[in-house]
Order: C-alpha cells, then structure tokens, then sequence
C-alpha cells in the first residue's frame, strides 16, 4: 500500500498527571469548536487542557447546528479531569440563535432529531443543499422538552426585545438571555438592560464569553476564518472581524 503522506495523526492529550477543579461558580457554555466550521478556532485539546489549566470543573460544548464536536471533546475533557457539558448551538431561519443543552437522554435524541430534520429537508418540504441546516421557531418547539434553551441576543437589541415574547410564549424551556461583555464601551448599560428584559419575561441572564478560541493568540486564525467564510480578504473584511481578541476561555 502507498504511504498517505496527506494524513496526519489526530492530535489528543497524551501526558497525564491533570487533577480535578474544584467547583466554581462559573461554567462556560457558549463554545464552538473547531467543528463549528469556519467559526471555532481551536480543537478540543486545547480547549479542555486551557480549561482545566484555568480551574474549570465543567466545560461545554455549543458548535453551530450540530453534534459533530462533542465527541473530541468529551474524550479530550475526561482526559485533561474536566466533566463535559454536552450541548449546542442553533441557529433558526429567522436568524434567533440559542444555547441549546439536553438535560436527559431523551432530549438529546430529540436534539439530534431536531438537526438531522434541518440538514435533511428545506422549509418548503425540498431536499436540502449540502451545509444548509434549515430549523424553523416551530420546528425548535416541537423537539425542546427537557432542552434547556439560552437565547442569544444580536447586536440590535430594540429587535431582540421586540421578539422575545413570541420566544418564551413558544418555547417553555426557555430560561436565560445569554449576557457577554463586548468591550464596545457600552457592556453595563447593554448587560443592565438584558437583565430588564430577561425580568420582565420571568426569565434570568447566564454569563458567557461567547467563546471562539481558547487563546487570544489564535485570534488571527479565527479573523482568517472568517474572510473565507464571507470570501473576503483581511483588508476587506472590516466589520465582520471581532474588534478584538477577547472570545478566549478566561478563569471561572
């Protein structure tokens, strides 16, 4: 047989000596993975080895509308004594982005279903294009008992307020607003009024770095990313970049 010098052996936590965290008040939810494709900018074995060296008990797993990465980082975090905290990230049609996290295995069959259904069928019943994953607000609804849900908010808050009734109507297990610093020079009065809207519909704001990376150091790699994903250049791309490095694992 000719030799595969195209292949490269699967990188994975060899040493061993990691000890367990104690629990801390804080766990990070809102990681995408380098499965997350043309998002996440680090694989699990750095991400469970930062986070174990930063003192996290729990590290979950959120990658873009699917499962794909759990499975590297639930071997890597057992390996580096962090307890993964299986999940993800769905994106709708409408553009309404939530954590998604089964709480039984159930709705992790459910979770599964619920992605499978939009990478297999368009929303007018066609067969889907490849790398599409169409999921509609009712399509969520219909497969979300026992899936505890964290909506993302946008950019554009007036909108997000303006639609987040319709969500908790929709979706019971709907509990949090995801709240994240942006280091736009506007966090605590944009924090403060998350905090005033996750009230006001009985619900609660849960911390998350929105995490894309587990070093600021591998922002570059992340910015490169994103220019291919939109097929721009680093000169062009302008506002699709992060203004900064700050989607990085930081302490619990």
């Amino acid at each position: 047989m000719p030799e595969m010098d195209n292949q490269h052996p699967r990188r994975t936590i060899e040493e061993e000596g990691f000890k367990r965290n104690p629990p801390s008040d804080f766990v990070e939810l809102g990681i995408s993975t380098c499965f997350s494709f043309l998002r996440g900018a680090s694989d699990a074995v750095d991400l469970a080895t930062t986070a174990n060296a930063l003192g996290y008990h729990k590290l979950g797993c959120a990658d873009l509308n699917t499962m794909a990465g759990v499975v590297r980082l639930h071997a890597e975090a057992r390996k580096a004594q962090v307890t993964p905290v299986i999940g993800c990230r769905l994106k709708l049609v409408t553009g309404d982005a939530f954590l998604a996290y089964p709480r039984n295995r159930a709705a992790y069959g459910r979770l599964c279903t619920l992605l499978s259904k939009g990478k297999m069928q368009a929303t007018n019943g066609s067969w889907q294009v490849k790398g599409a994953c169409d999921i509609t607000l009712d399509d969520l609804a219909q497969h979300s008992a026992d899936v505890q849900l964290i909506v993302l908010p946008g950019p554009d808050l007036d909108h997000f307020s303006a639609g987040l009734r319709r969500l908790t109507r929709a979706l019971p297990t709907l509990k949090h607003i995801a709240a994240s610093y942006l280091y736009h020079g506007d966090d605590r009065a944009r924090i403060n009024r998350l905090d005033d809207l996750a009230k006001a519909q009985g619900l609660s704001v849960l911390a998350t770095n929105d995490v894309h990376y587990h070093a600021p150091e591998q922002r570059p790699l992340q910015d490169v990313m994103t220019c291919i994903l939109h097929k721009t250049t680093i000169q062009k791309a302008g506002f699709l970049l992060d203004a900064n490095a700050e989607r990085h694992l930081k302490s619990p």
